[in-house]
């Protein structure tokens, strides 16, 4: 896993980087939403990338370290024995620092053990946008793969906003490569609007063996990332923040 930013942001990289700020935070006023809202995003695919770490509060810490700025508190994740931390990546994208949950100490998953024993932070996979979960399901079969299933979600955040969701997982490979994808609830917030703005989302780079197979699956879900060839699977995503370029894997 690495972690990379620039030594020193130009006085152009500061000032775009405050405009898309000022524009977030304009969106967030009401004002100007359907001028941020146009603004192409590098990455559509991505709803938001899990960064995996072994404690949230120390997570935070670090990924503020990267980028220049503090991401906030998220909520609980009921029955899964997870909590969570979220930056936002503009409109609609965001980072979320994934972490066990030490009051759900019930819960033991395969995905837990493997937090809790992160030395260091890393990019465990991505989640893509589904729009609408039956439809992307459809195309799922059709293009003749298989879905695993469609479970319902949901999370309460420190200010009692539920939020709910459904996930769409694909039967397949358990490559971090391959995402599952969510279709956010109708009058759910969607995470990024109300966290603070840690810049963009530049480029998300998948790489695995059996790219061709990997990319066929992403096809089936009607997702535009392709995978590349590689000895091993790899996810490198690649940001512009207030402190510059930050590369996470």
């Amino acid at each position: 896993m690495r972690q990379r930013r620039k030594c020193q942001p130009t006085r152009r990289d500061v000032l775009a980087v405050a405009g898309a700020l000022a524009g977030a935070a304009i969106a967030r006023a009401g004002l100007g939403t359907a001028l941020v809202r146009a603004q192409a995003v590098a990455v559509p695919d991505v709803d938001h990338l899990i960064w995996g770490v072994a404690d949230r509060d120390a997570g935070i810490d670090y990924l503020e370290e990267l980028t220049g700025v503090r991401a906030m508190v998220g909520g609980s994740h009921p029955g899964r024995g997870t909590r969570n931390g979220i930056l936002s990546m503009g409109d609609r994208q965001y980072i979320e620092i994934l972490a066990p949950d030490p009051e759900q100490p019930e819960v033991e998953t395969e995905r837990i053990a493997t937090l809790r024993g992160l030395a260091t932070p890393r990019l465990m996979t991505w989640c893509a946008v589904a729009g609408d979960a039956d439809a992307m399901a459809a195309r799922v079969r059709a293009a003749g793969e298989r879905v695993r299933e469609i479970r319902d979600g949901a999370r309460e955040r420190p200010d009692g906003v539920t939020l709910r969701w459904r996930n769409l997982y694909m039967v397949g490979p358990e490559d971090d490569v391959i995402p599952y994808a969510i279709d956010w609830a109708d009058g759910t917030p969607h995470p990024s609007s109300d966290a603070p703005v840690g810049g963009s989302l530049q480029s998300l780079r998948l790489k695995h063996p059996e790219a061709g197979r990997m990319s066929a699956l992403l096809t089936a879900m009607g997702l535009r990332l392709r995978v590349e060839p590689g000895p091993a699977t790899q996810l490198t995503a690649v940001l512009d923040t207030p402190r510059g370029e930050v590369v996470l894997e």
